[in-house]
């Protein structure tokens, strides 16, 4: 299901940059000519713009600066957690050096957990805050990653507070630690963001 999702998130970024990606090819003897298009389109685009008082791809930079500092500081804990988890699953080392790595996984979180639980909510804060201040017409994936870093971060905040029924919870431990959610997260955003600018 996962293998399904990211193949279909390839394709629809190429679809979307497929501007980019497809471009005609053009020749020395074109230059002149597309030169001369580029200016003139550059001169339209600033008189429509001026004109109609539209507004282009803009990000408040100081909002998105503070979210994605304050997701990397909220989330390491979880980053270290899956790299020692993988050295531990798929890398042949030796039982002591498996043995510490477990150890070190779980003096980790015992003290950086608590920062997981407070920066994630002031995280999701900054990025609504940064949302709203920030206009991107040329890609819905920011909007689809602020989508899933919500539905993770409100699963967290059930798990923490026990909301949820006992049988519903280990539904939502599931869907809220496997790392696929936090991956997809993570590239939509990117992306999104590296398309937008």
């Amino acid at each position: 299901m996962v293998r399904i999702f990211l193949i279909s998130l390839v394709l629809l970024i190429l679809q979307v940059k497929g501007g980019v990606l497809f471009a005609p090819t053009h020749t020395a003897a074109d230059r002149p000519y597309r030169q001369h298009q580029n200016v003139k389109e550059q001169h339209d685009h600033d008189e429509h713009k001026g004109g109609q008082g539209k507004k282009e791809d803009e990000g408040n930079e100081a909002t998105g600066q503070v979210t994605a500092w304050l997701l990397v500081s909220a989330n390491l804990t979880v980053v270290f957690s899956i790299l020692t988890k993988g050295a531990t699953r798929f890398l042949s080392l030796a039982p002591a050096k498996k043995t510490s790595l477990k150890a070190f996984n779980q003096f980790q979180k015992k003290y950086l957990m608590r920062f997981h639980y407070i920066l994630n909510p002031l995280a999701l804060c900054a990025a609504l805050f940064h949302f709203l201040l920030s206009s991107c017409r040329s890609s819905p994936l920011p909007e689809w990653g602020l989508i899933l870093l919500m539905m993770t971060v409100g699963l967290g905040l059930v798990l923490k507070f026990k909301v949820a029924p006992g049988w519903m919870r280990r539904m939502v431990y599931r869907l809220h630690t496997t790392p696929a959610t936090f991956s997809v997260t993570m590239l939509l955003l990117v992306v999104g963001h590296l398309i937008a600018e």
